[in-house]
């Protein structure tokens, strides 16, 4: 009998959406996260963090986007893109 345990980067998209609530005066009354969805793929996150973002925008919540970590050819070259 032999075994062989290896060992593989996964690489893994998340987009999460990071709701604040504020008080009449604009002081921050809460805030809460939720998973939107996982991706193997960051342009198919890209795709969905867009897409959530327009039909926030379409439904006249103030909303944005922004994108966290290193892709993996940044994670290779060592150099942050963009």
């Amino acid at each position: 009998m032999s075994n062989e345990y290896q060992v593989r980067p996964v690489t893994r998209y998340v987009v999460t959406r990071y709701e604040a609530t504020s008080n009449q005066d604009g002081s921050q009354a809460g805030a809460a996260s939720s998973v939107i969805g996982e991706f193997a793929n960051g342009h198919i996150a890209d795709d969905v963090a867009d897409g959530m973002v327009a039909k926030d925008i379409a439904a006249g919540i103030k909303s944005q986007r922004s994108r966290h970590g290193l892709t993996l050819g940044e994670v290779i070259s060592g150099q942050r893109a963009g």
